[in-house]
């Protein structure tokens, strides 16, 4: 008897092989015995696993046939490490790199299992049953009479239902054809699988006016197997003469056609994608293995393979992601059930009128396009159109509109500068209520939208949508932003280009329904205005400019969405555009998921060192004459002492640095070293020095002190600047840093040399880029000398060959601008945080994609992660003087594909339990525990509050780390070692005591995973603080429960489990959320206090106390820090928002340097609401820096009026409600101040 297991994942071939098998049985009557089962019902149940172990010790082979790689089976490693050695395994997934492992470890002759790939690899009934009378032929007692392999046809045309055979004269015609729209399929395919969605998108694609040509392909060159991969389709189906057939390709493939081509090799990332020489747009239509029922509710819209295998995977090649196309069905007969795909029509549909929507804005003469400018406006206040991280939009549009000009797009007038694009928007109709009365709304709008057109709108969307809208919004067109039964359309027109604010969500006007309720869907006037821009001005692409907006965070599936989904009934069709911040790289893959969009991405602003100023720089000297003196004994060392704690108290910095006056004097020298530490680290702080105007690269110093900021750490194997130049100086900088208060001579401290190594370096860059006389940089300067040119010569040739080109390539951003327009492909690229060692991701102007899912978290990042963990215990113990017992964490997407899992990392190792990496790679294949002789310490209870864009991005992860508290939990060890066991135990009591079944008990006690509610985004927070519908911290944090309670795991998806997340918040010692770049800090986002500021509120009021809450820093993950919030807050306040570097930097721009001032003090309220992080002397230096000081203030109020009257107002809140202490002057000035503005506003206005 020759026993076959087979183990199969969901998208599979078992079908066919119980057909093959039970006819061999028949044939071959007791020779034969085969059993089945899938891998993901396997994972979900021990009892499953349990009858595998028992089936596979009969077996004579075991077969795990998987579509993805074995990481998406979890029970993989239990049945390795049980059977591996003892019962032969082939085992074939789409990862070549998992096939060539287990083919010389999984006990099958190479042979052997080469051929038992080939016969599997090139499939059909046929193969397939000569695979197993071979293999039982080679590995069994019992010779079988076997055929060799049968070859099929993977490449050619599909016409009729038929495979073309006259081809040569069929692509001649074809290429006459004016629109032709190409459709790709796999070669397995096109005669089966999902021959009737290829069938439908032909019938579509008719219907539309366009000639479709189905062509299908395997994606790989396997000459042994006799495909000619994609490549070949490409030269040979895909272009006519040397000219491109197709003005837009429909892919129905899944995973990246690049890796798979050559040269990829299919297991890694190649840089230049194989779609890029068509240079036409490729439109991923993605299938899911749900069927319709399943797919019709679940918020998901994909499941987790067709997630990696439709989206991630094809991001690689710039494909633009749309939505769901068919779904899995099951057809049962004789041999079991038959799997196949049925095209979901309307998706179809929507996917078909994309591509040729693209097609026709190829097409389209430029004189006669269309084009809609979007600004964001969070919150719809005048002081904030724009919005946007790190770009200076209004001056960014003001580009685009020359070059849009430039290829002959119609425009009446140029603008200025884009101060006058603003200004001109706000003195018609903005977002902004406060201002205008109804008539005048109505007499400067650019267009109205009537009642009765909106009705006729209305009327086309979803039933269960229309519904929803009118329930919460009242009767269609509702009361909000409407005028007298009419929409006003916020924006201008400028010939074919209109420029446009994005609707307010409307979560200002439901603010009192944040506490409780989480479902808020758009208001009417926000789908009134996509649908003008579609239906009345008729745009032809749409830009969405900065990093970010509102639509793709609408309500709806998470990914793969459906007509009934916010974002897509928006957008529709139209094609989309999306200038992006490069280092933001989650949130700019929510816009390609959700709304199809086509990124482009934009460079950092130009970054400085913060350098010198005011106290910092009094307080610096003071330091330097100190330690000289105590150095030559000099008398004046007591002089100097006073001085500088009579600086320290009366400049705040022992508020800073937690410490009293009676502490400084007990230990002096203690203090003196650290306060040195603490001066230098300000001074070396990188901030911007204004932001980024797309298109343009920084000049002169500016560019300087970005290369600096480039090579502040290893770069992409280019050393670092300052090591450079301390080793040509003869010092070893980290040798310094060791040892930073050692004098070296002349009184310095081996941190004062470091700082003047930095100056020198910062020069010698200028030198490079100017006229290379950076030896003159080193002479002038008598106390240093070049020892050895060479380091400098290196960084010199780093900087012109490598570093200088991709900065000056930034120009790349207006031709992506231009392509897009012109309806061509946007080359694809990586993102993340060019200053932490990423300089390749170097030129912008790119469709940013992600990374693997399965490689998370990297070997490297495992090193950086235990560092953060070692570094967050010893801090809790030096503040309380134990370990902490239970943490709780936030969990960003972006954050996550930026270090390759960082914080994965660090929440694996707080447990106890590290990953299991394939061979010498970071593919994850499963975790192992760290025994506690290993770890020599307990476990630590880590709950984690993902983020809604996490929840979208990374449901592998979720699984990752569910299994890393289910193994920790099951772990024979004492209460005193495993925390996590221990609240495990405690909370199963007491469920089963509230009634629970002991199942349930289980289930629930295990969750250590929250965020907000499926299809929604955020924590409430915001919202309420910017509409001040709050009384006190509490009831941020009540509102933080509310949103934040949703748990994520294998058993709930989003079920509200609020007690479960207050039991866990009540044992919380430590929140905690990891910075990873100095790109960013976290003052410069309303996110930041949301999550984490409203984390620690949330605590405080689950348990009645505060947790230790820290701010990690992994910038130079060499060298990772961790600091309290209140410690973080004070570096940025001096060394960033204080600092007239940063105020000048912002000053270049105008409206949006002002709006970026606004938005500061916005943030530091946000968090000194929920964490109460803000010291009196903050909101006194801020208020005397931009109210007071009469030059500073007089430049915010010409540039962005609306600005000044926010911080003014802002500021009275915060005294209103007892967060500041201000001083009767103050705030009569304060008050004085804001009237006049609010009385010159509402002038202006009218």
């Amino acid at each position: 008897m020759f026993k076959i297991t087979f183990i199969t994942s969901n998208y599979d071939n078992s079908y066919t092989f119980n057909k093959i098998c039970k006819n061999l049985i028949e044939e071959y009557c007791g020779d034969f015995e085969f059993s089945f089962f899938k891998s993901n019902i396997i994972d979900k149940s021990d009892e499953e696993y349990r009858k595998l172990e028992v089936d596979v010790r009969t077996s004579s082979i075991v077969f795990i046939l998987l579509h993805g790689g074995v990481s998406s089976f979890k029970k993989f490693m239990n049945l390795k490490n049980t059977f591996w050695g003892k019962i032969p395994f082939f085992i074939n997934t789409t990862i070549s790199d998992e096939n060539r492992e287990f083919v010389e470890h999984g006990g099958v002759p190479v042979t052997t299992a080469y051929n038992m790939a080939k016969y599997y690899t090139l499939g059909g009934e046929e193969n397939y049953k000569n695979m197993i009378l071979y293999t039982a032929s080679e590995l069994g007692d019992k010779k079988y009479p076997y055929e060799k392999y049968t070859y099929m046809r993977w490449e050619g045309i599909y016409n009729d239902g038929n495979a073309v055979e006259a081809e040569e004269n069929f692509i001649k015609k074809i290429a006459k054809e004016p629109m032709v729209v190409a459709v790709l399929f796999h070669g397995k395919e096109w005669n089966s699988k999902r021959i009737k969605v290829v069938d439908k998108f032909i019938e579509e694609l008719k219907k539309l006016g366009v000639v479709p040509y189905p062509i299908f392909t395997n994606s790989i060159l396997k000459p042994e197997i006799k495909s000619k991969g994609i490549k070949w389709v490409i030269e040979n189906y895909l272009k006519y003469k040397g000219k491109v057939i197709p003005k837009v390709i429909i892919n129905l493939m899944a995973y990246s056609q690049t890796i798979f081509s050559d040269p990829g090799d299919g297991t890694s990332i190649v840089e230049k994608s194989i779609f890029e020489e068509l240079e036409i747009p490729v439109i991923q239509a993605m299938s899911t293995y749900q069927n319709r029922e399943t797919w019709e509710k679940d918020i998901r819209g994909l499941d987790s393979e067709a997630l990696t295998t439709g989206v991630y995977y094809p991001e690689f090649d710039g494909q633009i992601i749309s939505v769901t196309c068919c779904t899995y069905e099951s057809i049962r007969d004789e041999y079991g059930e038959k799997k196949i795909f049925i095209p979901i029509d309307e998706r179809v549909n929507k996917i078909s009128r994309m591509a040729v929507n693209w097609a026709k804005l190829g097409m389209k003469k430029n004189e006669d396009k269309k084009i809609a400018v979007i600004f964001h406006n969070m919150p719809p206040r005048n002081d904030m159109i724009g919005r946007a991280f790190g770009l200076d939009t209004p001056n960014s549009v003001n580009n685009m509109m020359k070059l849009f000009s430039n290829m002959g797009i119609k425009t009446e007038y140029e603008f200025k500068d884009g101060n006058e694009i603003i200004n001109t928007i706000i003195k018609g109709v903005s977002n902004d209520k406060k201002w205008l009365t109804s008539e005048k709304v109505l007499e400067r709008s650019i267009d109205k939208i009537t009642e009765e057109k909106y009705l006729e709108w209305f009327s086309k969307l979803d039933k269960e949508v229309q519904e929803k809208i009118e329930e919460q919004w009242g009767k269609a067109p509702g009361e909000f932003m409407i005028y007298e039964n009419v929409f006003p359309v916020p924006g201008i027109l400028n010939g074919n280009v209109f420029i446009g604010l994005q609707p307010s969500r409307g979560m200002e006007e439901k603010a009192e329904e944040i506490y409780h309720s989480t479902d808020f869907i758009i208001p009417h006037q926000y789908y009134s205005f996509y649908k003008w821009i579609k239906e009345v001005f008729k745009a032809d692409v749409i830009y969405h400019v900065g990093t970010h907006g509102t639509l793709e965070w609408l309500p709806g599936k998470e990914v793969g969405l459906s007509n009934k989904c916010c974002p897509d009934f928006n957008i529709d069709d139209i094609p989309h555009l999306y200038p992006y911040s490069i280092n933001i790289s989650g949130e700019g893959l929510q816009a390609k998921r959700r709304s199809n969009a086509v990124l482009i991405s934009y460079m950092i602003p130009a970054l400085t060192l913060a350098g010198e100023y005011e106290d910092i720089e009094e307080m610096d000297d003071l330091i330097k004459q100190y330690y000289l003196a105590e150095l030559g004994k000099d008398s004046k060392v007591i002089e100097l002492k006073e001085a500088i704690i009579k600086r320290v108290l009366e400049y705040n910095y022992n508020l800073d640095m937690n410490i009293t006056e009676e502490d400084i004097r007990k230990n002096y020298s203690l203090f003196i070293n650290k306060l040195h530490s603490y001066i230098e680290e300000l001074k070396s702080s990188i901030i911007k020095d204004g932001l980024h105007i797309l298109g343009e690269a920084p000049e002169g110093e500016r560019l300087a002190s970005l290369i600096y900021a480039l090579l502040r750490i290893e770069n992409c194997g280019m050393m670092a600047a300052d090591e450079a130049v301390g080793k040509s100086l003869g010092y070893d900088i980290e040798v310094l840093k060791e040892n930073p208060y050692e004098y070296h001579h002349k009184g310095k401290t081996n941190l004062m040399v470091i700082a003047e190594i930095r100056n020198i370096t910062e020069n010698i860059i200028k030198e490079i880029l100017g006229e290379k006389k950076y030896k003159y940089v080193v002479e002038k300067n008598t106390e240093y000398k070049i020892i050895d040119e060479s380091y400098i010569v290196t960084l010199e040739k780093n900087i012109l060959e490598v570093i200088l080109p991709k900065i000056i390539e930034t120009k790349r951003e207006k031709k992506s601008i231009v392509n897009g327009a012109n309806g061509k492909f946007i080359v694809p690229g990586q993102s993340g945080y060019p200053t932490r060692g990423n300089i390749n991701i170097l030129p912008t102007g790119t469709n940013f994609y992600s990374i693997d899912p399965y490689k998370i978290p990297s070997r490297a990042s495992w090193k950086v992660g235990i560092k953060l963990a070692d570094e967050l215990m010893k801090r809790y113990i030096q503040d309380e003087g134990e370990l902490p017992k239970s943490i709780a964490m936030i969990l960003y997407s972006g954050d996550t594909i930026k270090t390759n899992g960082d914080d994965i990392a660090e929440a694996l190792y707080l447990m106890g339990v590290k990953p299991v990496w394939l061979n010498n790679g970071d593919r994850v294949i499963g975790l192992e525990v760290i025994p506690y002789e290993e770890l020599k310490r307990p476990r630590i209870d880590v709950t984690l509050r993902i983020s809604g864009l996490f929840r979208d991005t990374f449901p592998t992860l979720i699984k990752l780390l569910e299994d890393a508290v289910n193994i920790v939990s099951q772990l024979d060890e004492s209460d005193e070692i495993n925390y996590i066991k221990k609240n495990l135990k405690d909370d199963i009591e007491k469920l089963l005591k509230d009634g629970y079944s002991f199942s349930d008990a289980e289930n629930l006690s295990k969750v250590r995973i929250f965020g907000c509610p499926p299809g929604t985004y955020g924590t409430g927070v915001r919202v309420l603080i910017e509409s001040q519908q709050w009384e006190t911290r509490d009831d941020l944090g009540r509102a933080y429960i509310n949103w934040s309670s949703h748990a994520y795991s294998s058993n709930y998806h989003g079920t509200k489990l609020e007690n479960m997340f207050v039991k866990r918040l009540q044992n919380v010692d430590i929140t905690v959320k990891n910075e990873a770049s100095v790109e960013l800090d976290m003052l410069e986002s309303d996110d930041y206090y949301a999550y984490h500021g409203g984390l620690t509120a949330a605590v405080k009021y689950a348990s009645g106390k505060e947790a230790k809450s820290y701010s990690g820093n992994t910038s130079d993950p060499n060298n990772v820090k961790i600091k309290s919030l209140n410690e973080e807050t004070a570096r940025i306040m001096r060394s960033r928002i204080l600092n007239p570097k940063w105020f000048e930097g912002l000053k270049r721009h105008g409206y949006k340097g002002a709006m970026e001032v606004s938005a500061m003090v916005d943030i530091v309220f946000g968090w000194d609401a929920t964490a109460e992080v803000a010291e009196n002397w903050m909101y006194d230096k801020i208020t005397e820096k931009y109210v007071e000081n009469i030059e500073n203030r007089e430049w915010i109020k010409e540039n962005n009026p609306h600005a000044l009257l926010n911080i003014t107002e802002r500021l009275l809140e915060a005294e209103q409600r007892g967060m500041w202490n201000a001083s009767h002057e103050k705030l009569n000035e304060l008050r004085k101040i804001y009237m006049s503005i609010e009385g010159d506003i509402e002038e202006y206005e009218e």
